[in-house]
């Protein structure tokens, strides 16, 4: 038994010791593309606009209580991007979409796991770059979330999907 110990505790600070690889400044040229830290922080942002989007439903009689896993990325105009989660039967849940540009139409829909469309109830919080979708599963199981841009602009824009349940 203690003969594993050292190692997993190598195997430990092995892991951490790449999670915490030193930054190399680079000269010349500054990079086009972001970082991987300036990217996780603008959809950071995003998640953050869709928090405020659902600070009133989260307090209150019937609040919803906001779970830690969220989803994020960026997505293409007229493209469409599914994340998958586990619902249950008895509950509610709502979801938040967020981008940053106010001109982006967005879709959010929920699908089961056959591939038909949930029923849901969709509404657009300050103007149409914030939507909120309720559902309320008929069934326990594996569901889809599918975001969406419409195609009334031609910019990607980068998204978040937040969602709560009661």
């Amino acid at each position: 038994m203690r003969v594993d110990l050292p190692l997993k505790k190598i195997s430990c600070l092995l892991a951490l010791g790449l999670l915490a690889s030193p930054v190399i400044a680079q000269e010349g040229e500054p990079s086009a593309e972001p970082s991987a830290v300036e990217a996780f922080n603008k959809i950071n942002d995003i998640k953050v606009l869709a928090q405020k989007a659902a600070l009133p439903s989260l307090a209150g009689d019937e609040m919803f209580v906001l779970r830690e896993s969220w989803w994020g990325g960026s997505i293409e105009p007229g493209k469409a991007k599914l994340h998958q989660v586990q619902l249950f039967k008895r509950n509610s849940y709502r979801f938040w979409l967020a981008v940053p540009d106010r001109r982006a139409e967005l879709n959010l829909n929920v699908y089961d796991s056959t591939g038909q469309l949930v029923k849901t109830e969709l509404f657009e919080i300050d103007g149409t770059n914030i939507v909120t979708l309720l559902v309320s599963p008929e069934v326990t199981g594996i569901y889809f979330v599918r975001v969406s841009l419409k195609t009334s602009i031609e910019i990607p824009q980068d998204y978040a999907v937040i969602y709560a349940y009661r």
